[in-house]
């Protein structure tokens, strides 16, 4: 454990966020941070995987797989964010089955791009932090079910958007986001790391002028530098700022000032925790 934070992150730390994910657990199966149903696929995926970090199994696992396996018809399945958090889950738990499996390849083929990479490449919902979302998610559902995949042509489409200063986005403007996926989908396509060194120096630029300002910018930076074999050179700075951003009952909002506690962001906190070997 990190050193000066065994008392901070003891038994009652555990405690408390196992139970504020657990109070996220509805009847239906699934989990929503605003605890009334319908539970969302994406909250779901979060807290099973936040779970996993603490090296907690989730309550009712088969009525979690229920929550997925019987809704492979509908709509919210029919996107890549949805067929990525239900195979992340059904994966973390050992359920996914044969008929969801094939449904989740078949389902991808339909989103690959003219460009090599996966989902839309103009007119993105603002919502969405980059363009290389998409593709990252149906590069790790890919090799998870075992589909097809042209490490080339998906390659050349992140390559495409790798800037100057070493970072990735469009139109030359690299941005942690982007970046982040970038070096996923590098890594689990087994880009010789080795080259990427202007990404490297991009990210501990970041670092070093700490321009952090919320938990998904704190989690993007430190897996982009941990994708590429790097530890954060500040973990001490990065312990501090996730327990800033703890709140009563357990959770962890967006930033440190105010903001309520959600699902995604106790598992960027985690995530982060667990990176710095805080946990």
């Amino acid at each position: 454990m990190f050193n000066g934070y065994d008392a901070l992150l003891g038994r009652s730390f555990r405690r408390d966020v196992v139970e504020y994910i657990g109070k996220c657990h509805l009847e239906d199966g699934g989990y929503f941070f605003a605890r009334v149903p319908p539970s969302g696929g994406t909250d779901t995926y979060f807290a099973v995987k936040s779970l996993s970090i603490l090296g907690v199994k989730p309550d009712r696992p088969e009525d979690i797989a229920s929550f997925f396996l019987g809704r492979m018809n509908e709509v919210w399945l029919n996107n890549i964010t949805g067929l990525f958090a239900a195979s992340e889950v059904l994966g973390e738990l050992g359920l996914a089955s044969d008929d969801f499996r094939h449904l989740a390849l078949r389902r991808l083929e339909s989103f690959r791009n003219r460009a090599g990479g996966f989902g839309a490449t103009e007119n993105i919902d603002v919502e969405v932090p980059s363009e290389l979302r998409d593709t990252c998610r149906a590069v790790q559902v890919l090799g998870l079910f075992g589909g097809s995949l042209d490490k080339e042509k998906v390659t050349r489409f992140v390559l495409g958007l790798l800037n100057q200063d070493g970072g990735y986005g469009r139109d030359g403007h690299s941005t942690l986001a982007s970046t982040f996926y970038a070096t996923t989908i590098h890594k689990i396509l087994g880009t010789d790391i080795g080259k990427l060194t202007r990404t490297r120096d991009y990210l501990r630029k970041i670092e070093e002028n700490w321009q952090v300002q919320f938990l998904e910018d704190l989690y993007w930076l430190i897996f982009g530098l941990t994708n590429l074999g790097e530890k954060l050179h500040m973990p001490a700075r990065a312990v501090g700022f996730v327990m800033e951003c703890q709140r009563p009952g357990g959770g962890f909002s967006r930033a440190t000032v105010m903001g309520i506690p959600t699902l995604e962001y106790t598992y960027y906190s985690l995530s982060v925790l667990k990176d710095v070997e805080a946990l």
